[in-house]
């Protein structure tokens, strides 16, 4: 009898395929190149959640929309909708490592409803 090979992880999952299939898709390295270039123009950039502000390195205190403008204008090349989603996603994962639980339960109680209201009228714009 010969020996049974353990099951990779990674076999069999058609969530892991599609995502791999995406990811090699033209959209889905377009999406990965403006992830990168958010995350690079936003990597010295921090949050203001209670005045709903992005702090850039430089002082100014712009929203999601007029950041994601000052992103796209250094890359005109990349779609603006998915500029701003991957803003979004910074401002979700933003908080920085010396935070407390408490802090972070504040930070998370003051980002949600300002993601929400952000996706409910940015949806309302689009349609």
């Amino acid at each position: 009898m010969g020996k049974r090979r353990a099951k990779s992880p990674f076999e069999d999952k058609p969530v892991i395929d599609g995502l791999l299939e995406w990811m090699d898709a033209p959209e889905g390295e377009q999406s990965i190149a403006a992830l990168d270039l958010v995350f690079d123009a936003l990597a010295h950039a921090g949050v203001d959640a209670g005045q709903r502000k992005i702090v850039w390195a430089d002082g100014k205190r712009l929203s999601i929309e007029q950041s994601a403008a000052r992103i796209q204008a250094e890359h005109p090349g990349v779609a603006r909708e998915l500029i701003e989603d991957h803003v979004v996603g910074w401002i979700e994962s933003c908080a920085p490592e010396s935070c407390s639980e408490h802090q972070l339960e504040e930070l998370d109680r003051l980002i949600e409803p300002w993601v929400d209201d952000y996706e409910s009228t940015s949806r309302a714009g689009r349609k």
